[in-house]
């Protein structure tokens, strides 16, 4: 039974973990090497904590959770007796190789370590453990972690099946909405969709077409109300009226679309000319123009919660 877990990394993603584990009873510990990041990383769960509280997704005070989290900037202090390691800390391979061989040769084999990494694979990962490379797998949240429900899990080439299904129940008991791979991609499922949108804005505003502002009131004001609750197979399947996506592809909307889907963004990495378009662009964004970055991440947080109610607060609608 999982009980204990250590979450290596207390950046904006391991604070999030650490905040989500915490307001479901289990005990943490928390690490990162520099002590001012570790305080960062606390300031921040207070704050998810207060709004959660003020949202009522939560019912205790901030500090009754708190109680739950250990910090320290020493490895081996938080790696004493975890049953479960979370890591999250930056996306490179030689620094996820180094930590997860030294976890591997430290830690009891029964020990799952678990990535949060957005898109490397755990195959290559595993080259690092040299003991037991099949306990090592992707457990990949969304951005904030103690929010967003979905958790896309990975398995890499030696990923035991005994480790994927302890961890989709671990990740189940955290009331995660579970994804687990059939097999190994770079950036999995979710980036891999949003990045193929993304790449398409940063077209548009690259061609003059559109401004990045315009480009989100289209995203907030049709696409993303249907999607906070319906996938793209699901909305087409329903633009296809009574014929489904059958109809959709064969004679609907989805034929006609043939005809300019040819004249999508074929990038294979972002252009400069519109990077320097976009992040100047947001510089006049009038929405969050004169607003810190903390304020911003509480607005969003707000309305996040209050989506994420209507969507998946009543489990018995979605089952």
């Amino acid at each position: 039974m999982i009980k204990n877990v250590s979450v290596i990394g207390a950046g904006l993603i391991g604070s999030g973990w650490a905040t989500l584990l915490a307001t479901k009873g289990y005990q943490v510990y928390l690490y990162t090497d520099k002590k001012e990041t570790l305080d960062k990383g606390i300031s921040k769960i207070k704050s998810y904590l207060e709004i959660m509280k003020n949202t009522n997704l939560v019912t205790e005070s901030p500090e009754y959770y708190l109680k739950n989290i250990k910090t320290t900037t020493d490895l081996d202090e938080a790696t004493q007796n975890p049953d479960f390691v979370i890591e999250a800390i930056i996306e490179d391979y030689d620094a996820k190789k180094k930590l997860f061989g030294y976890l591997d040769n430290k830690l009891d084999k029964n020990v799952i370590l678990g990535s949060s990494t957005s898109g490397l694979l755990m195959t290559e990962i595993q080259k690092a453990m040299k003991r037991y490379p099949e306990r090592g797998v992707i457990v990949h949240p969304w951005n904030p972690p103690h929010l967003l429900p979905l958790v896309e899990i990975v398995p890499g080439e030696k990923t035991s099946k005994e480790v994927l299904d302890t961890t989709k129940e671990f990740m189940e008991a955290l009331d995660r909405v579970v994804v687990v791979l059939k097999k190994e991609v770079p950036g999995f499922l979710g980036n891999r969709l949003a990045f193929a949108l993304f790449r398409e804005a940063v077209y548009l505003v690259d061609e003059g077409i559109a401004s990045v502002e315009d480009i989100d009131k289209v995203m907030t004001a049709a696409i993303g109300l249907r999607w906070a609750f319906m996938g793209p197979f699901l909305t087409y399947h329903l633009g296809g009226g009574e014929g489904g996506l059958e109809y959709f592809f064969s004679r609907g909307f989805g034929y006609g679309a043939n005809e300019w889907m040819n004249t999508l963004a074929k990038y294979d990495k972002f252009p400069y000319t519109g990077v320097v378009k976009a992040v100047q662009q947001m510089k006049e964004y009038s929405a969050i123009k004169g607003k810190s970055f903390q304020e911003l991440s509480k607005w969003r947080d707000e309305k996040l919660f209050k989506i994420y109610k209507i969507v998946w607060g009543d489990k018995e609608n979605n089952k």
